[in-house]
């Protein structure tokens, strides 16, 4: 039924008429970044009301997802060509320039991403903000690889640390972790404790593949805290579950204080490449968890401090660890147990 003459416009008068603390109440039930810019473009007082918001979320695109099968590519390159990329840049030309990404994260991240970050940096009021990344797609990892990371860092990366099981399962045998087992039951005669040095090898080179993620991912906060003079709380992490980077309150004020108290030293910070000074690595073949009462068969752990600092095995459960399931948890609890227990198995690479 078409409405009748007058109908839109009460309409909007109506909307018009409420106050802009309750449309605030409103808008704050929704997080999402996408939907907030469509918000944002409703009007200029939409616009004013949406910025005052104080959480975000924001999950990034891929950089380049690949064509659905049976798409024509070459059709979708000349509609990239004569199509998309002109749009770019009419956009560039029209909206005013915004502050570059650091150029470790823009060769990570394309137009999409950059786009997004631009009108995520004007809710200069955002106290929470939490970021999910596509996952890395490194050499050797599939759906089935298992492998997690934790990191402990604040100005500086301090130490990572990479666990790679070839299986996890509960106290009844029955795999605990979301991959695929399609092909489980021809595996139950394998030896999952065997030692293959190329498993291992290729694991070893994952680890340090992740750190890369880390590096950059690091120094997303750092720009998010320079850029977001109210956030109180930030987490960075991936769709795949691998791992997160984030700060709670104590953190980021920490970081906060030393990026106002030496903006010079921001942004060589952000450019700086980060190697480790002490890399170690062990291989266990079983490992029982009292705790979580999980196996773990197989494990590779890699171990890595970026500075000489010895600080000890606590960074590794601080007060910043949030475990949203059994298996986050097992994976922390063979951390510490590898660092307690398997000390003697740790062999040096740096």
């Amino acid at each position: 039924m078409k409405p009748t003459e007058g109908e839109g416009e009460e309409d909007a008068s109506s909307l018009n008429r409420l106050p802009d603390e309750l449309i605030l109440q409103i808008l704050t039930k929704q997080t999402d970044l996408k939907t907030l810019c469509f918000c944002h473009l409703v009007s200029k007082r939409f616009a004013n009301i949406v910025l005052q918001l104080h959480t975000i979320s924001f999950t990034a695109p891929l950089l380049n997802p690949p064509p659905k099968s049976g798409t024509n590519t070459s059709f979708w390159s000349i509609l990239n060509g004569v199509v998309f990329k002109p749009i770019h840049l009419l956009r560039r030309m029209v909206l005013p320039s915004s502050r570059p990404l650091p150029p470790i994260i823009s060769s990570f991240y394309g137009d999409s991403f950059r786009s997004a970050v631009s009108f995520l940096i004007k809710f200069r009021e955002a106290k929470s903000l939490s970021i999910e990344l596509p996952s890395s797609t490194h050499k050797g990892v599939n759906n089935s690889s298992l492998f997690k990371w934790k990191v402990s860092l604040a100005t500086r990366i301090e130490s990572f640390v990479f666990l790679s099981p070839n299986s996890i399962s509960d106290t009844n045998g029955l795999y605990v972790d979301d991959v695929n087992y399609e092909n489980i039951e021809q595996e139950q005669d394998l030896d999952l404790t065997n030692f293959s040095t190329d498993s291992f090898k290729r694991k070893v080179h994952i680890a340090f593949q992740c750190l890369k993620d880390v590096i950059v991912r690091h120094r997303m906060l750092l720009y998010f805290i320079k850029e977001l003079p109210n956030l109180e709380n930030l987490v960075i992490m991936d769709s795949g579950k691998r791992g997160t980077v984030g700060m709670s309150a104590g953190k980021l004020a920490e970081v906060r204080g030393w990026v106002h108290s030496a903006p010079g030293n921001v942004k060589p910070e952000m450019n700086r490449i980060e190697v480790p000074v002490n890399v170690s690595q062990c291989y266990v073949p079983v490992l029982e968890m009292a705790v979580s009462g999980c196996v773990m068969k197989g494990v590779t752990c890699v171990v890595m401090r970026m500075n000489d600092a010895q600080d000890g095995d606590d960074c590794f459960v601080d007060g910043d660890n949030r475990f949203e399931d059994k298996v986050e948890a097992a994976y922390s609890e063979a951390v510490m147990e590898i660092l307690e227990k398997h000390k003697d198995k740790m062999k040096r690479l740096l």
